[in-house]
């Protein structure tokens, strides 16, 4: 079990009893169904505990009106709850709320075991609701910093593609590549989705202020990989390594030394830029193979441009916020 599971369990345990506790201390009868309440309350995240409180709010309000207008004519016995399931799983269902079911279910029985769905009652159950739902979100309030776990997953996902640059700018001067695979960008696609899932936790556990910016930032470095597999691609398709791929290589290797997430790659898009200007000034090439390798160079050039790009849209977006 995680830290975080253990913490969930003295939740579940310690909001259930206090449930039980101020219910009974309240006056309410079926003072047990607040624990049950909170106990089907709390979730992994802030908002998707408060989510599940206000949909069981709604549900209960339908519920009790089904029941205030069933129960006095049918009777109150197990063919009146059916008759009352009835519309009421309909609604659960159209109203995308199946996780509200069972515990509101429970309350609807609590009209039959008091015979009555008179106002005392009715109030008897929504505190029994408001205060095992209350409980529950006020308990998920407490939830780990999970910053430290986001920026070591960030740096994971960061050294990881540094050493692909670094493999790159190595690679593209070789002629024999037989030993260069992709496998790198599995493991790679594997941290991203461990930053993808550890950002949506994060942004699922606050409410207020901008909290999206792990997400985004995963999401920046998913397109890098994008463009990063293209550039392997091209490097395997290499038939020599042409004169004109030294600068190629040493410009990936630069990028890959400034790889940082506060850089704004401002200096590596001039630079390349520059890499560029040189490249149409050279002499046109002379053969079939030479064309088409030069050709592919500037293919990769341009990918690592639109990589930098990226980086730098990126980069905009958080000064506009600031």
């Amino acid at each position: 079990m995680k830290r975080n599971d253990y913490l969930k369990l003295v939740k579940y345990v310690t909001g259930s009893v206090a449930a039980v506790l101020i219910s009974t201390a309240a006056g309410l009868d079926f003072a047990y169904a607040a624990g049950i309440i909170t106990l089907l309350t709390i979730q992994d995240t802030k908002k998707e505990t408060v989510r599940i409180a206000v949909k069981r709010v709604i549900i209960f309000v339908i519920m009790t009106v089904l029941s205030a207008i069933i129960f006095p004519l049918a009777g109150y016995h197990v063919w009146a709850f059916g008759l009352v399931l009835i519309p009421y799983l309909f609604c659960c269902m159209a109203l995308d709320m199946k996780e509200a079911v069972a515990p509101i279910a429970v309350l609807c029985t609590h009209y039959i075991s008091a015979k009555s769905c008179g106002l005392p009652m009715i109030w008897n159950e929504f505190f029994i609701l408001f205060i095992g739902a209350g409980v529950g979100i006020v308990l998920n309030l407490f939830m780990p910093d999970a910053t430290l776990t986001l920026k070591k997953y960030q740096k994971t996902v960061d050294d990881k593609i540094i050493s692909i640059l670094k493999r790159m700018a190595v690679y593209i001067a070789r002629d024999d590549r037989s030993d260069y695979t992709g496998s790198c960008f599995d493991e790679l696609e594997g941290m991203l989705a461990d930053l993808k899932k550890e950002s949506l936790y994060y942004m699922n556990n606050h409410f207020l202020g901008e909290n999206d910016y792990y997400y985004e930032y995963m999401q920046m470095r998913a397109r890098q990989c994008s463009i990063l597999k293209r550039v392997y691609s091209d490097i395997i398709r290499l038939t020599t390594a042409p004169e004109q791929v030294k600068a190629l290589a040493d410009f990936i290797n630069k990028t890959a030394d400034e790889f940082n997430e506060n850089n704004d790659v401002q200096e590596l898009l001039t630079d390349i830029e520059a890499l560029r200007d040189d490249y149409t000034r050279q002499e046109l090439p002379k053969s079939r193979e030479e064309f088409e390798n030069r050709a592919m160079l500037y293919h990769i050039l341009e990918d690592m441009k639109v990589f930098l790009e990226i980086k730098r849209d990126f980069a905009g977006r958080l000064e506009y916020k600031q």
